[in-house]
Parts: C-alpha cells; sequence; structure tokens
C-alpha cells in the first residue's frame, strides 16, 4: 500500500525525549481534501500523522519522530486534563500526550457515520497500524519498543480527552474488530512483544538513530540528531563520506523543508 506525504507545518520537532507506544485514532468530521487543506493551514494549529479517505487511500502529514498537534491534554485541571482519561497511560505520565501519541484520522462525520469504517478504511486501518509499529521500532531499535496491538494502545481520542471530543472517533467505530484483524493476519509486524520501557523512562539523545554504524562525534551530535528529525538525512554512516547523490538528496530534502508551503511532496 502507498502512503502520500503532505508535510503539515503544524507539528513540534522531535518529542522531548519521549517515543510514541499509542495510536490514537480520529474522525475528521470533514472530507478528505478538506481535512488535508486545514492541516496544511498554520491558522488551524491541528494536525494527524496520518489521515485515511473512505476509498482507503492513506496520506502522512507528520513523521512518526515529531509530535503533531491532535491529542492535547494538561495538567492544569481544565477539561483537558490528563486526570479525566479512562487510559492509565495518559493519567500516569503527566506530560502532553501529544508527546507518545501517534495519530489517525478517518474520513467521515459523526452525524452521517458514527464513527463506522468503510471496509476500505478497514482494510488500511489493518496495514497501517502494525506498519506505524515496525517504523517506530525501527526509529528507536537501540531500546527496542514494540508494543501490544491491543485496546490499550488502540484508543480512540475521546479516552484521551473524554470531556472535550467524547464523540471522537465514534459509538460505532471498530476498535475490538481492528485488534481481532490484526492478531488474526499474519505479518511481521505481529511480532511477540519486545520488552518495553517504564512509563516515564525517556530515550537518551544518544539513542536517536536509526541503525548499526559509527556515532557522530561529540562536536557534530547536535547537528547530525537535528539533521535526523528534520528528515534530512536518515541518521546512518554519520563518519562516512558521502556519495554526490546522497549530498544531492540532503540538498533536496533541505529545500523541500524550507520552501513549504510552496514544494509539497506527493
Amino acid at each position: 500500500m502507498q502512503i502520500t506525504r503532505r508535510m503539515s507545518p503544524n507539528r513540534s520537532i522531535g518529542r522531548q525525549g519521549w517515543r510514541p507506544d499509542v495510536i490514537v485514532c480520529h474522525i475528521t468530521e470533514g472530507s478528505f481534501d478538506g481535512t488535508i487543506s486545514w492541516i496544511l493551514n498554520t491558522k488551524s494549529q491541528v494536525s494527524y500523522h496520518f489521515i485515511v479517505a473512505r476509498n482507503g487511500k492513506v496520506v502522512q502529514t507528520v513523521d512518526i519522530s515529531n509530535t503533531a498537534w491532535a491529542n492535547g491534554t494538561t495538567r492544569n485541571g481544565d477539561n483537558r486534563d490528563s486526570q479525566y482519561s479512562p487510559l492509565h497511560t495518559v493519567r500516569d505520565r503527566g506530560v502532553n500526550a501529544n508527546l507518545y501519541t501517534v495519530s489517525i484520522g478517518f474520513e467521515g462525520r459523526f452525524a452521517q457515520t458514527q464513527g463506522s469504517l468503510t471496509p476500505e478504511q478497514l482494510k488500511t486501518a489493518i496495514w497501517l497500524i502494525p506498519h506505524i509499529r515496525e517504523e517506530i521500532h525501527r526509529l528507536y531499535s537501540v531500546r527496542g519498543v514494540l508494543f501490544p496491538l491491543d485496546r490499550n494502545h488502540i484508543v480512540g481520542h475521546h479516552e484521551v480527552t473524554p470531556r472535550t471530543r467524547p464523540n471522537c472517533p465514534g459509538l460505532e467505530f471498530p476498535f475490538d474488530a481492528i485488534v481481532q484483524l490484526l492478531y488474526n493476519t499474519p505479518s511481521e509486524a505481529l511480532e511477540p512483544e519486545e520488552p518495553s520501557l517504564p512509563l516515564n523512562d525517556t530515550v537518551p539523545t544518544d539513542t536517536v538513530q536509526l541503525s548499526s554504524g559509527s556515532h557522530p562525534s561529540e562536536w557534530a551530535r547536535e547537528a547530525w540528531e537535528w539533521g535526523f528529525q528534520n528528515n534530512l538525512t536518515d541518521g546512518t554512516n554519520p563518519q562516512e563520506m558521502p556519495t554526490r547523490e546522497q549530498v544531492m538528496q540532503i540538498l533536496f530534502n533541505y529545500h523541500k523543508s524550507i520552501m513549504y508551503p510552496l514544494f509539497v511532496e506527493s
């Protein structure tokens, strides 16, 4: 399945040391194209990592290594305070839930669908959720972060902030069917869970590497991690000589980042 990238400016670079281990499902309350336009608009201050159309098409708008703005929680007693969440992973962590979640927006309107998915959306969800988990494992492989594909880790927005989003993604959203299908679908993504981190553990700066290979020199560490977090490099082989085509790819990545929104990858 192909993922089209339309990167949103509405994001925070990195995750302040947290690693994602909760996938949050949303209903977009709008059309697929309208939702993308809204998320690409800086005025909205909203974003998902992925959006799934009713025909099954999927678009990525924020990189998994960065923080999307979809599940914000507080600790100040307002209606978005994490104390109201039924999820212990939200209540006990005491930080903005955006930092450790990956958000998927499913095209639909609650008044029309009550959160139910089309067969095409369901099929995409069964492919996309393991893909997200594998990407997380790839990005943070030094510590190992495979998490169970269960209802404690595949949740709805209403379970993160129940007072402000009680109908997101909706009463008919097929959480149980998704979990059952995930465990009945042969896939390398459905390996046994690896040991996970304690709730408040964080990923040290020196572990933000995608694969094996030499570490960057101390004098270059901050620049290297900046390049990785901004998708200018894949994070591998920091002390190896680059080819000309690799140099051009880095320049091309940088061009896209500074030319947004005039240049959109599709």
